[in-house]
């Protein structure tokens, strides 16, 4: 007969063995993301990790969408650190804060089983409809409170698949997250009540949803509009930790000056990538604004680019018609890289550890640029990662334009995941999207989300390419998210 001693510390070893086997199922969710793109095996963990809260209290179901999160987030997002480090803070800090961010966004999964074991009680039928429900309530919660953190929600996983061109078009990301997730639920009920029919026609009905040829609603809710625009994207690959440097200023712009040189009489529009130019444009008539200015109004091309911009004491980050001096400002700034939050408090004690941030402005509407006869929605950077804020951009447009520069992020599966949530975005809207970064993935994609044309990343490149603008609104466009909600 065993003490109770033993018997307790046994206990506390199987549930470690649990939570590290969750910690790992979370991790292996990441696999159907880019740039690995599984996605047709997103529900398997997403089943185990339901199975596992099936008969869990509030308080184990808590611990159990946590550490999920820190499995997930851990290993999804923990490229975040080389973008702090570019801010030259070192490790010592950099890590700390990457650590910060995922913890945070695991208490996103916690709350959400935690709810759902909260409302429903264990081993009920109630249990495994509410977990689905709660962790879509999740994901969509994360995506605009304290500005929004979007990163992996469970539909991206889908992004390559057939059934996406025609679930984003009407819901968006999370009408394809709530697929996976009752798929999941559906799995993981069929496990835990020992019902192998049931499992195996879920196993059916997934692989049936996946296989069946979808029609592409993004195609089908918008239409053409006018001809085909012969475009050139540009990607400079411009180191960042020389971006910035006053001497280089003149090597940068005579680099995206000789990429673009062959195409000025022979396109209608050329692209450079986010901060393209690296200087503050204070009125357009100051160097390197005013020649490269003059040379665009000499030329069939229209150049749109992306510079700083200085009005009063504002500085904002802007995407330039550099002819015409037209621009449009980003909104949706990045905390604690374009701007601090909270800066009263915490900008004397970044300065007391010796870190300089940006405190940028962000514009107070939203504008297009018009380009030959249609206007051009050109969301920046890390707006591309909100559905909503780019259906406002997509809604009065025909065609979108998304510069960044994905420099911050090294050689990272950050640079996929960001050209994943832009295919995301042409599905929903319905619109073709312009991609020009500075080191990759620069990249033309279509309408239903297809990339027809890229740039190999950390290569200096142009990618020529021939877009047709589209016009008419995707369901989408006209309701966000409200149908899943």
């Amino acid at each position: 007969m065993i003490s109770v001693a033993t018997f307790a510390s046994r206990v506390r070893s199987s549930r470690l063995v649990s939570f590290a086997l969750t910690a790992a199922v979370g991790a292996a969710l990441v696999l159907g993301f880019a740039p690995w793109s599984w996605g047709a095996l997103a529900p398997l963990p997403m089943a185990v990790l339901f199975y596992q809260t099936r008969s869990e209290s509030v308080s184990q179901a808590l611990a159990r969408g946590y550490v999920f999160g820190l499995g997930l987030f851990g290993f999804g997002i923990a490229w975040i650190h080389v973008a702090v480090l570019q801010f030259g803070v070192g490790l010592i800090l950099a890590v700390p804060a990457t650590v910060a961010l995922v913890m945070l966004m695991s208490v996103f999964c916690a709350m959400a089983l935690g709810f759902a074991a909260w409302i429903a009680p264990p081993m009920s039928g109630k249990r495994f409809s509410l977990l689905p429900v709660a962790w879509v309530l999740g994901e969509w919660l994360r995506g605009w409170l304290f500005t929004g953190f979007p990163w992996l929600q469970l539909g991206y996983t889908q992004t390559g698949s057939e059934l996406a061109p025609f679930v984003a078009p009407i819901t968006g990301v999370l009408g394809l997250s709530t697929i996976v997730a009752f798929v999941a639920a559906s799995l993981a009920f069929g496990m835990s009540m020992r019902k192998r029919r049931w499992s195996i026609l879920s196993l059916l009905l997934w692989i049936t949803i996946l296989l069946l040829p979808w029609p592409t609603l993004s195609l089908l809710s918008t239409r053409p509009s006018g001809g085909a625009i012969k475009t050139v994207l540009v990607q400079g690959n411009i180191p960042q930790a020389i971006k910035w440097q006053p001497e280089a200023l003149q090597g940068i712009i005579a680099r995206y000056r000789q990429l673009s040189e062959p195409y000025w009489n022979s396109v209608d529009l050329i692209v450079w990538p986010e901060t393209a130019i690296p200087e503050v444009c204070r009125d357009g008539s100051r160097a390197p604004f005013n020649a490269l200015g003059q040379r665009a109004r000499d030329s069939r091309a229209q150049l749109v680019a992306g510079a700083l911009r200085l009005q009063g004491e504002h500085v904002y980050n802007s995407v330039f018609d550099i002819g015409s001096g037209d621009f449009s400002d980003k909104q949706h700034l990045v905390p604690f890289g374009e701007y601090v939050p909270f800066s009263r408090w915490l900008d004397p004690l970044l300065r007391e550890l010796g870190i300089e941030l940006s405190d940028l402005t962000a514009a107070s509407g939203m504008s297009s640029l018009p380009v030959g006869d249609i206007d051009v929605g050109a969301p920046i950077c890390y707006e591309m990662a909100f559905g909503a804020q780019v259906a406002q951009f997509a809604a009065n447009t025909q065609l979108l334009i998304n510069i960044s520069n994905d420099a911050w992020f090294g050689r990272t599966i950050g640079l996929w995941q960001n050209l994943e949530m832009a295919r995301m975005r042409a599905m929903e809207t319905g619109r073709p999207v312009l991609r020009a970064t500075n080191t990759g993935l620069t990249a033309v994609i279509g309408a239903d989300g297809q990339v027809r044309k890229r740039i190999a990343p950390f290569s200096p490149g142009v990618l020529v390419e021939n877009v047709v603008p589209r016009t008419g609104k995707t369901p989408y466009v006209r309701w966000r998210s409200a149908w899943v909600l």
